[in-house]
């Protein structure tokens, strides 16, 4: 029924006015997010949510059905684009990848089955292997670019934040000796994040502004954020070689009001520090983080953006 009705709908509490954890995990899906549907160990579909997460009643088709009375009237609701699958996958033929590859906080238990529950958080690395045993047997051109485009966004994820074109446009934008007395040191006003559509995937992501990361650099002096000592080298205009990052990620937009592409938000880096802040060790990440959000968090706040170190831990796949 939700499926036809293109929606997820679940109740608020249970019947004792308790919380479930999966009901709750539905107030985290954003407009954009991806899902993909369990029915009866078997993978069949995966949707796009059409907007954020809001509270609605409980849908009258539900309402009608016979299992309604085990749920409150009062819900949470998700608009949805279903896709379903060509070939079902059922996750039985990958038990044994599944309790090798146990993630505490997954779908998936320590037995490799699917946990009883609403809505699952979905592990980075589990998410990964079903979408790409998902796309080597699905035939359905749409379907498989919104899977290929799920897989891409995980993906770009763990990729340096700036590609190729982008770098070329701000180490001109240096080299060419831009006037660093015109650069605005005053709070970033407020401002929607920018998108565009993905060629390769069909997919909205947030488009980033290279004037921006030169705005940033210049207001660092040129220097790394985290240890100013950092061995570096230097650019042909003859200032320190780092590189810009964003410090919440930009591919977070969904979860704020505004636009992570902001001086506020972009940090200036070593080679060194910025790889270690996306390949490192955990704990490595975790001192840079620390020193990165304590000396930019009044920025943040001045433009409007609240976050804390556990969130940001959080974003960069640090568990205590």
């Amino acid at each position: 029924m939700e499926r036809k009705g293109g929606y997820v709908w679940s109740p608020q509490l249970t019947k004792n006015g308790k919380k479930n954890a999966g009901y709750s995990n539905m107030t985290k899906i954003k407009k954009g997010d991806f899902i993909l549907h369990n029915q009866n160990g078997k993978v069949i579909a995966i949707s796009v949510a059409k907007d954020d997460c809001k509270e609605a009643n409980q849908p009258s088709e539900l309402m009608e059905d016979e299992s309604s009375s085990l749920w409150n009237n009062e819900g949470y609701l998700v608009q949805l684009i279903y896709y379903p699958f060509d070939v079902n996958i059922s996750t039985a033929d990958f038990r044994q990848w599944l309790i090798d590859n146990y993630k505490k906080n997954s779908a998936f238990g320590v037995d490799g089955k699917g946990k009883q529950q609403y809505m699952c958080n979905l592990a980075e690395e589990h998410a990964v292997f079903i979408l790409e045993k998902a796309i080597e047997i699905q035939e359905n051109p749409e379907v498989l670019l919104h899977l290929k485009g799920a897989l891409s966004e995980i993906v770009d994820e763990k990729n340096p934040e700036y590609d190729q074109v982008e770098k070329d446009l701000i180490n001109i934008d240096l080299e060419n000796k831009i006037n660093e007395d015109q650069i605005d040191t005053e709070t970033s006003k407020f401002e929607p994040q920018t998108t565009t559509i993905s060629n390769s995937t069909g997919r909205e992501i947030p488009k980033r502004n290279p004037k921006k990361a030169v705005a940033a650099l210049i207001l660092a002096d040129y220097k790394c954020e985290y240890n100013p000592e950092d061995r570096t080298f230097t650019r042909k205009n003859g200032k320190e070689y780092t590189e810009p990052h964003h410090l919440i990620p930009i591919s977070k937009y969904r979860e704020f009001d505004r636009s992570l592409d902001v001086k506020e938000n972009i940090v200036s880096l070593c080679s060194h520090c910025h790889n270690l802040i996306h390949y490192g060790r955990l704990e490595e990440k975790k001192e840079i983080l620390e020193k990165l959000l304590l000396d930019r968090q009044d920025q943040l706040s001045k433009y409007g953006i609240f976050i804390d170190l556990e969130q940001l831990y959080i974003y960069y796949k640090y568990n205590k």
